[in-house]
């Protein structure tokens, strides 16, 4: 039973409840490691068993999620995304979002939107990534 925020009554003793993790504040942190291009930042918030599933690509296991990571990031010049709405409820949160990406060949623009699910430790366990997939296949062929 909670009598304040933060506080909970266990067999009588008030104790200080455990923070949890933001799933807002860790999607937007992943956003902005991407942007930045810091990897460590990325492999930090991702937990170790992590999955990601991307719509026409399918699943990936951290370490693929990883490489496709850093392959993209080592190519493109620039990155931006534009965060556009944020709802989280509970250990989750959806993200939708505009991304624009400078490569050699051209810029690469498209709109996504992230479904994560945060552990307790506030790290992503497992990323859903919609986007248009037409515009995906007119840039990578």
């Amino acid at each position: 039973m909670f009598d304040r925020p933060g506080r909970r009554r266990l067999n009588g003793a008030m104790t200080i409840a455990s923070p949890q993790p933001d799933p807002a504040r860790t999607g937007q942190d992943f956003l902005d490691a991407i942007v930045a291009g810091d990897l460590d930042a990325i492999d930090a918030l991702l937990a170790p068993d992590a999955t990601w599933w991307v719509q026409g690509w399918g699943m990936l296991d951290r370490s693929a999620l990883m490489r496709g990571l850093a392959g993209t990031i080592g190519r493109s010049g620039a990155r931006a995304m534009t965060i556009l709405r944020t709802t989280a409820q509970d250990d989750r949160v959806a993200i939708e979002a505009e991304g624009r990406f400078s490569f050699a060949e051209g810029e690469y623009c498209n709109s996504y939107v992230y479904v994560l699910a945060i552990d307790a430790q506030g790290r992503i366990a497992q990323g859903k990534e919609y986007l248009d997939t037409a515009v995906a296949a007119r840039f990578y062929g």
